[in-house]
């Protein structure tokens, strides 16, 4: 299991556990998934963004069949048009490495990433500063910005293991970025950083 896979399961996983607070919620806990799948799609029809999350994890997780339900991706992006940032995110992160059904598109990963990411969602800030770190784009200014926007939204939960890994940064995508970079470049990403406001 790759990091971004394991950062992906954590951000869907409570979706899953939760309370029940969806329908389909109750049936998949008791361990009916396609019962809990049928429900999750009628809410994602409706237009429930929660719903077509947790359809798309399910998908994504081989608990039911693409064939039935369609891919992953789909519902991804149903719940991201219906404002859900898990939706968006998992979209983006869907296209960046070609999975779910998505063809491998580094575009409509950082368009996907980048909805979430304006309104204040950190998973999908750090990982769009890791796209910029890899060097998918060319704006080490603009890839640190998100960097340390992530950094910033993590000191908040800074006790939940999510938080905690994107502010200890493994990969090392801040370092990356930062050691090619001129002062003059940290300063302007750090003021960009300081006037940014999430996009609601």
């Amino acid at each position: 299991m790759t990091l971004r896979t394991y950062i992906l399961l954590i951000l869907l996983i409570p979706y899953v556990v939760a309370c029940s607070t969806t329908p389909g919620d109750a049936a998949y806990r008791g361990g009916h998934p396609e019962q809990a799948a049928n429900l999750y799609m009628k809410g994602a029809e409706l237009g429930d963004s929660t719903a077509a999350d947790k359809l798309g994890l399910m998908i994504s997780q081989g608990e039911v069949s693409v064939e039935k339900y369609g891919n992953a991706l789909k519902w991804f992006v149903r719940a991201c048009e219906l404002g859900s940032n898990a939706g968006c995110h998992n979209s983006g992160h869907a296209y960046e490495y070609g999975q779910a059904g998505a063809h491998k598109d580094y575009n409509k990963a950082r368009d996907y990433y980048l909805i979430a990411a304006d309104k204040g969602f950190m998973q999908s800030q750090y990982n769009l500063g890791s796209l910029y770190s890899n060097q998918y784009f060319h704006n080490d200014v603009e890839g640190f910005k998100w960097m340390l926007l992530a950094e910033r939204a993590a000191n908040a939960c800074a006790k939940v293991p999510l938080c905690k890994w994107v502010m200890e940064d493994p990969p090392g995508h801040r370092t990356k970025l930062k050691n090619r970079m001129t002062k003059n470049q940290i300063a302007e990403a750090e003021q960009l950083a300081n006037q940014w406001k999430p996009n609601k």
